[in-house]
């Protein structure tokens, strides 16, 4: 039970900033001066718990280096924009209500502002939001979340994990239970200071400046030809300080009047293209390297000179695998120190909702539709609640107008009507499946298989598998004959056995193999469908 006085401290800001002290927004920024021994000495310091002039540093790269800053931000946002699914635990009114509570919370607050922050733990190894609450009515909510810079945060010494308020002192302050929210990227492992990015970038970013001062003072340098002033002895002090006011005023200007009797030359550097070369391919390489860091690849950020359509694919793929994970995490960590809280501190010991962020592909509905008759006709028992979830159709409420309900078996024309016979007579006859579960009609699958009763196996189904390789068998037929027909004209045409190899390797691609294709297709989903009424039978007895 909490008290009046614990209550009136979750209102309170705990980590608040001011204009002095330790939790000072203004900061010197230590990246002007960085050095790869100062870049060393401050990694040493962050893996001895003083991170400090690390996580400054980790903003300023990400400040002033524009590369860093689009991955990251790539990164974050792919998180921050995907949609949030919130699922009761089961059935139960405790349970129901917990997610109720939790969609009013969320609806509240800036949920992908507070997803974009809690990101910037991919490049520093933690980030931290506090909860500051509203306790002064019945139902307790989060009033605000504020945003926290890391660096105003430690971790105990023991055990490198354990967070801290920043004090002053070595070990820090104690931070009161459901207050903060830490997260810790899903790739780091340990402590979490070890765990960012901007460790690795860090390195990257000193020698990218080396190379970027080096190619400017290049380009000043040899962007244009050198001049060449020439007078001759008989000069006089003015007329050579005309001709230099002339060389130094060709730079920008172009252009310069000097004496009959003088000279002036521009000289082109030989092999400065090369040298251009240089810096960009050393500067590309180090934006690639980066571009791994944090997105696992380079492809959807720079194409290159090469580069294939699969190869795009694996690479996108890739950075779909680090978003789900990232997904995953975000979701543990508000399930964790936001849904949580909120939950005990309203409800006490009800279950918790689940927490997803949809990082799902967008189904071809089109095509999702056809499988779906496909497999009911193949005798494939499918809930409804699953197919109202996938499309995004709502439950009909008592009374409301309603569309006529689709035909079972009303297929568009098929290339192979044989093979569609085939198909159909492996057609079971499946029971209605009312929706089941809470109002909102997409409760957990586990409800509803246990809700949803099997269709008892009768024994024409059990003879089904026999029938249906009868009928592929006579499907496959005339595929099979055209298909030797062919082989067997190459054969009659072919003079030697090397002739007949070098026919049948040419003749491949043209075979008439699509409708045999698509029978076999048919074929491997009827097996699996066999196999699924042996198993049913089997459990059945």
């Amino acid at each position: 039970m909490v008290t009046k006085s614990e209550a009136a401290a979750l209102r309170q800001e705990i980590a608040r900033p001011s204009q002095v002290g330790i939790r000072s927004a203004w900061q010197w920024r230590p990246l002007a001066s960085l050095t790869p021994g100062a870049v060393a000495d401050m990694l040493r310091r962050a893996a001895m718990g003083d991170a400090h002039d690390f996580l400054l540093a980790a903003d300023d790269i990400r400040e002033k280096d524009l590369h860093y800053r689009a991955v990251l931000q790539t990164r974050t946002l792919a998180v921050a924009g995907l949609p949030v699914d919130i699922q009761p635990w089961d059935d139960s009114p405790p349970a129901i209500a917990a997610a109720d509570l939790v969609r009013q919370a969320l609806d509240a607050i800036d949920l992908p502002g507070l997803i974009a922050h809690l990101m910037d733990a991919v490049a520093k190894g933690y980030a931290v939001s506090e909860i500051v609450w509203d306790t002064r009515g019945t139902t307790w909510l989060p009033a605000r979340i504020e945003p926290r810079e890391a660096h105003w945060f430690t971790f105990d010494r023991d055990s490198g994990r354990l967070l801290r308020l920043a004090d002053g002192s070595p070990e820090g302050a104690d931070i009161p239970p459901y207050r903060m929210i830490q997260h810790v990227p899903p790739l780091a492992a340990g402590v979490p200071l070890l765990g960012g990015v901007a460790r690795s970038a860090l390195w990257a970013w000193v020698f990218k400046s080396y190379a970027m001062r080096d190619w400017a003072r290049f380009a000043e340098l040899y962007g244009q030809p050198i001049r060449i002033g020439k007078y001759p002895d008989s000069a006089s002090p003015d007329d050579v300080a005309v001709l230099r006011q002339a060389v130094f005023g060709l730079g920008s200007d172009a252009a310069a009047v000097i004496p009959e009797g003088m000279a002036l030359e521009l000289v082109e550097a030989a092999g400065k293209t090369g040298s251009a070369e240089l810096y960009h391919g050393l500067i590309d390489y180090l934006d690639r390297q980066v571009s791994k860091a944090v997105l696992g690849q380079t492809m959807t950020t720079d194409s290159g000179s090469s580069g294939s359509l699969a190869q795009a694919r694996v690479h996108a793929e890739v950075r779909d695998d680090i978003l789900r994970a990232d997904a995953r995490a975000i979701a543990a960590t508000l399930l964790r120190d936001l849904i949580g809280p909120l939950v005990r501190l309203n409800l006490g010991d009800a279950p918790l909702p689940s927490l997803r962020l949809v990082a799902d592909d967008p189904d071809d509905l089109s095509g999702l539709a056809q499988q779906v008759v496909q497999l009911q006709q193949a005798g494939l028992s499918i809930p409804q609640w699953w197919v109202r979830e996938r499309f995004g159709i709502p439950e009909a409420q008592p009374g409301e107008a309603v569309l006529d309900p689709a035909r079972s078996g009303q297929l568009s024309p098929d290339p192979v009507p044989s093979a569609q016979a085939a198909t159909r007579d492996v057609a079971v006859a499946t029971p209605d499946v009312a929706p089941h579960g809470p109002a909102c009609g997409c409760g957990s699958p586990a409800a509803h298989a246990a809700g949803t009763a099997a269709a008892p196996l009768s024994a024409a189904a059990l003879d089904l598998p026999e029938r249906h390789a009868d009928r592929l068998e006579e499907a496959t037929a005339p595929a099979w004959a055209a298909i030797m027909d062919r082989i067997k004209a190459l054969v009659d045409e072919a003079d030697s056995l090397p002739a007949l190899r070098d026919a049948l390797l040419a003749a491949y691609a043209d075979l008439p193999q699509d409708t045999l294709a698509e029978v076999m297709a048919m074929a491997f989903a009827a097996a699996d469908l066999a196999g699924r009424l042996a198993a049913q039978a089997d459990s059945e007895g």
